[in-house]
């Protein structure tokens, strides 16, 4: 008798949720264009004080109004060029769009720090601390502080240590942190200085 051979199961198609890209390189020959492109700074108003590209707008990620972005550049198909620190609250923000059916969003690779070493102009202010490395220091000022507590009061706070542990996989694995997001609305990282113009919203 033939082999009877089992039929290929059927794979339904798979949608790519990953955001636009640009790389700093090709942001950089837009930015020689006649018309600038639309270019959002999603990070705080502290950091963008400190160093941002010349040609930026602010919309902080933590109070980001994606329809009053577009309102704002009146460009219902150009398209929307979104930088950070490095590029991972680009794409958070570019998810935030697309949830407002924006989709005319692309995010810049390597954010503001890739921009500077590709040569792109850059205003600089008052220097502050990354929100990346205010979570590094928050983070671990507390398992500091745990780690003596159980050590000196009761093991109990080791468990805390373990769940700290747990919750940062988890930030790793979702690219949500929590800390982060209340970090950002504290005082020192609101401050706009003689950059409140340039800020959407």
């Amino acid at each position: 008798m033939p082999r009877a051979f089992p039929s290929p199961r059927y794979t339904p198609p798979t949608m790519n949720t990953d955001p636009e890209t640009i790389t700093a390189a090709k942001l950089a020959d837009l930015l020689k264009q006649p018309t600038a492109p639309h270019l959002v700074d999603v990070r705080t108003p502290a950091e963008f004080e400190d160093c941002h590209v010349a040609s930026a707008q602010l919309a902080p990620l933590d109070t980001l109004d994606p329809r009053l972005v577009a309102d704002t550049f009146k460009a219902a198909d150009a398209t929307i060029y979104l930088l950070c620190k490095s590029g991972g609250r680009a794409s958070q923000a570019a998810e935030k769009f697309r949830a407002a059916g924006i989709t005319n969003v692309s995010v810049v690779e390597g954010g503001t720090d890739a921009c500077i070493a590709a040569g792109l102009p850059v205003l600089r202010g008052k220097k502050t601390i990354p929100l990346d490395g205010q979570v590094r220091i928050g983070i671990g000022s507390f398992i500091l502080l745990l780690s003596l507590l159980a050590r000196y009061v009761s093991p109990v706070f080791g468990y805390l240590i373990l769940a700290m542990a747990g919750a940062l996989i988890w930030s790793g694995i979702t690219g949500y942190c929590g800390m982060a997001m209340l970090l950002a609305k504290a005082p020192w990282n609101q401050r706009t200085g003689g950059e409140s113009c340039c800020r959407i919203g």
